[in-house]
C-alpha cells in the first residue's frame, strides 16, 4: 500500500503547476515594485521595460523548462511501473 501511495503522490502534476503559478506571480509582483520604485528615482521607463522584459523572459524559461523537464520525468516513470 505504501508503494502505491508513492507512485501517486509522484505522479501528480498538481503541485507542480501551483509552484510555477506562485512563482509567476511573485516574479510579476517583484517587476512592478522594481519598476515603480526605480521610475520614482529617474530611471528612464524604456530602459527598465527592457531590462525588466528580458530578466523576466529568463526566468519564464527557466520555470517552464523545470517544469517540462518534471513532466519528463513522470512520464518516464510512467512506462516501467
Amino acid at each position: 500500500m505504501r508503494t502505491e501511495h508513492n507512485n501517486r503522490r509522484s505522479t501528480s502534476q498538481v503541485l507542480p503547476r501551483i509552484y510555477m503559478f506562485l512563482q509567476i506571480s511573485i516574479m510579476l509582483l517583484l517587476s512592478y515594485i522594481i519598476f515603480v520604485i526605480l521610475t520614482g528615482l529617474g530611471v528612464p521607463s524604456k530602459l527598465l521595460v527592457v531590462a525588466l522584459v528580458f530578466a523576466n523572459l529568463f526566468t519564464l524559461n527557466k520555470i517552464f523548462f523545470k517544469c517540462k523537464s518534471i513532466l519528463k520525468r513522470n512520464n518516464f516513470m510512467r512506462k516501467f511501473s
